[in-house]
């Protein structure tokens, strides 16, 4: 897959949790303090994993946790995050 742009990313401002897993996105260049990380869940997984995984990493470079809520509709897993 290809790099995660900054612009894109602050456009859209979430961050797919595989992105982040394979080291495709910077976030040093991401202006904003909120950023949603999202899991998609799949057939032998919840995507919570992942998702907390993905939390846990951020973490050390001063994201926190702020909320997490799934959307029904599409069965997709949200993190929502603030920097520090």
């Amino acid at each position: 897959m290809a790099p995660v742009t900054p612009q894109k990313l602050a456009q859209t401002r979430v961050l797919d949790v595989d992105a982040l897993a394979r080291n495709e996105v910077d976030l040093r260049a991401y202006p904003h303090r909120h950023l949603a990380l999202l899991a998609r869940p799949g057939m032998t997984n919840s995507g919570v994993t992942q998702l907390m995984e993905g939390v846990e990493y951020l973490s050390q470079f001063g994201w926190e946790l702020v909320n997490v809520t799934d959307m029904s509709r599409n069965h997709f897993l949200y993190a929502f995050l603030r920097r520090r």
